[in-house]
């Protein structure tokens, strides 16, 4: 018999405005659904959305794809509504994802720490809360981890890591916690050609990500200005979700050189991202920290080399292999890296993109990974 393992996240499909921590937990399932049965616990709607989904059974179970998910109303969100509904269903395991996760981490853990939450294994992945997230609202946030630590609300948790860099952060705030380090599974990777030309002198950029500080907008727009050659595109996608950041943001825009055009091309579904990245030569993502970075993965994944910030997320490797890497002391830097991208041809182009395919299926040893998983959330 299968072992039952129940995720909690803040939104499952079809939400998409959570991010990466979605496609995460969609990955799990659909590749792990041979080797466990798959609940998961979610909201009724998605991040900041007033109004709940459509053509679903609030507060009943429903079958979505390889898992039994039940979207929680508002009004379930209390203790009471998790207790009931935690200690009323079978399952194996727990699997909380985001450290901070007001709802569906803490109200479960303090149920847990009250006793009113049977004995079960429980498994938290942070969810690049700790890699650079807690720049956002900082004292609040070590305040939050000081009293956790001081009240053991973590206490007996197994912590997910998925990159050795997640590892660290997660010892530096918690020195004896109980750690294993398997990468996020990506989604299925089909190996074709880009679909985009590149002429000398033109580049086309792209930004997919959430709109606030930690995805680091401003910081791509501040380089954009000191870029005076070429014919360079700059376009955004993404969900607004902090309008006083992207302000500034726009106060940037209004000051780019003549060379270079910005759009907010405004939010995509899931489904759209890899279509969109097919259409641009790069995705500039000066990131200040991903524990994965699922959209960094679809960049590749699709012919869209990556511009990536140094040491906050695992892919720094890609550096020379198709993608371009660099410290966010060195503005600088990652101009030259776009002047270097308008010089190129076609053919450059191409060559890139093929070092790229290369390293991504040299990386990604997606069945090593499904073994490492149904390990470690078998164990106790």
């Amino acid at each position: 018999m299968k072992k039952k393992v129940l995720i909690l996240n803040g939104q499952y499909i079809p939400g998409y405005k959570g991010g990466g921590p979605i496609q995460s937990c969609l990955n799990m399932v659909e590749n792990l659904a041979e080797k466990f049965e798959f609940l998961v616990l979610t909201a009724d709607r998605d991040y900041k959305s007033d109004k709940p989904y459509e053509n679903i059974k609030i507060n009943q179970w429903n079958c979505v794809g390889q898992a039994k998910v039940f979207y929680m109303s508002p009004e379930m969100q209390t203790l009471g509504g998790f207790r009931k509904l935690l200690n009323e269903t079978e399952f194996d395991s727990i699997y909380l994802n985001g450290f901070f996760s007001p709802i569906f981490t803490i109200k479960p853990l303090i149920l847990r720490r009250l006793g009113r939450l049977r004995k079960v294994n429980i498994i938290l992945t942070p969810r690049g809360d700790f890699t650079g997230g807690c720049e956002n609202k900082k004292i609040k946030k070590y305040t939050y981890i000081l009293l956790c630590r001081l009240i053991g609300l973590y206490r007996n948790v197994r912590w997910h890591a998925t990159s050795k860099l997640e590892e660290k952060d997660i010892k530096k705030r918690f020195p004896k916690a109980d750690v294993f380090v398997v990468p996020n599974l990506p989604a299925k990777f089909e190996v074709r050609e880009p679909a985009i030309h590149k002429r000398t002198g033109e580049l086309r950029l792209v930004f997919v990500s959430r709109i606030f500080p930690k995805k680091n907008i401003k910081f791509a727009l501040e380089v954009l200005k000191k870029v005076k050659i070429g014919n360079v595109i700059f376009d955004i996608y993404g969900p607004m979700e902090d309008k006083a950041y992207w302000q500034e943001c726009e106060n940037i825009i209004k000051e780019l050189p003549e060379n270079v055009k910005v759009s907010y091309k405004g939010e995509v579904s899931h489904s759209e991202v890899p279509h969109i990245f097919e259409k641009y030569h790069a995705f500039f993502f000066p990131t200040l920290g991903e524990n994965y970075g699922h959209v960094i993965v679809e960049a590749m994944m699709n012919n869209c080399l990556m511009i990536l910030s140094k040491g906050v997320t695992p892919w720094d490797d890609c550096d020379g292999n198709g993608g371009f890497i660099e410290s966010l002391s060195n503005k600088d830097g990652f101009r030259d890296i776009i002047g270097r991208l308008v010089d190129i041809d076609d053919k450059e182009f191409r060559e890139l993109t093929c070092k790229n395919r290369e390293y991504v299926l040299r990386k990604i040893n997606c069945q090593e990974d499904i073994k490492n998983y149904y390990i470690h959330l078998q164990s106790k």
